[in-house]
């Protein structure tokens, strides 16, 4: 007589794997081509990141004027018909 605990967790299935010239079950499935990931910015996000990136203060724009006002070369016509001339567009 044969021991019924002895033959526990012996299946009469037939195993699982390779036979003959299958493929095995843990083969890979055929790689396909994928699209790569992309990321649109708006014009805004392009203008906010170029912003982020700038000092907060630029030293060497504020140095030059102040070698002109002390040199007394900042004040130059041009520059006042260009500011009187931004002014009157912003009231326009």
């Amino acid at each position: 007589m044969s021991d019924p605990i002895a033959s526990i967790g012996q299946s009469k299935l037939p195993a699982l794997g390779r036979t003959g010239n299958a493929a095995p079950d843990h083969a890979p499935a055929p790689q396909t081509a994928r699209k790569a990931d992309q990321v649109d910015l708006s014009v805004r996000a392009q203008l906010l990141n170029k912003l982020s990136q700038m000092p907060d203060v630029r030293q060497n724009l504020i140095d030059q004027v102040k070698v002109q006002i002390e040199a007394g070369v900042y004040e130059t016509p041009e520059k006042i018909d260009a500011v009187l001339e931004e002014l009157m567009q912003d009231l326009a």
